[in-house]
């Protein structure tokens, strides 16, 4: 854990998510500030033996028993899309904080959660940071 609570971070995430969103846990909008990302990041973090280099987006909300209201390779449901997009963005952060990389698909469906969020809560500083930041990794 580093002084924030949160689990310790893989390098390659400290490289390249610089923004102090990344260690925030009482904002909203931060990856982990949430109470379901909050909860995923703790709930990934104590299932770290099953999570690997290998691991998927997909695979990490299974295995972190996430409430998502969609099948994996359904569109964001109006009704739900808001918290669905919250669980899939913090799953791939929380995903790549613990390894250190992300599968394409999992990166994709974090990307139209993003924009799902942005949709619902407008051109927030955090959303729009934690978008480029995807946008740019190179896994």
């Amino acid at each position: 854990m580093n002084e924030d609570g949160l689990p310790v971070a893989h390098p390659n995430f400290l490289k390249h998510f610089t923004a102090d969103i990344y260690e925030d846990v009482a904002n909203d909008l931060a990856p982990f500030g949430s109470d379901e990302g909050y909860d995923m990041i703790f709930s990934a973090a104590e299932c770290r033996r099953e999570v690997s280099a290998q691991t998927t987006v997909e695979e990490l909300l299974d295995v972190a028993d996430a409430p998502l209201n969609i099948d994996w390779d359904e569109a964001f449901d109006e009704d739900d899309a808001s918290f669905d997009a919250a669980l899939v963005v913090s799953a791939a952060f929380a995903l790549i904080r613990l390894t250190g990389r992300i599968d394409k698909p999992g990166l994709d469906k974090a990307l139209l959660a993003l924009d799902v969020l942005i949709e619902d809560f407008g051109e927030e500083p955090e959303l729009l940071q934690q978008k480029a930041d995807l946008e740019s990794w190179e896994s």
